[in-house]
């Protein structure tokens, strides 16, 4: 079965003994793997509601302006 999301662990298959912990080589608040992959989430949900609203408005400026809800509904 495909994944649907690419692996995010950028320490790879490489012993736990050669890992850094957060901070010792880089940036002390770096996500971990978990954060990546919710806000992987939340990130393509905000994208589905912000799609929703602009079809939603868009539909309320054609019903303002020709009186028709359109899609044959209404007259």
């Amino acid at each position: 079965m495909p994944k649907i999301f690419s692996n995010l662990n950028l320490n790879g298959c490489t012993p736990p003994r050669v890992q850094p912990t957060i901070g010792e080589w880089g940036p002390l608040k770096v996500p971990s793997t978990k954060a990546k992959k919710r806000m992987r989430i939340w990130v393509g949900l905000a994208l589905l509601g912000a799609m929703i609203a602009l079809f939603l408005l868009g539909w309320y400026v054609y019903h303002a302006m020709t009186g028709s809800w359109g899609f044959g509904i209404g007259s």
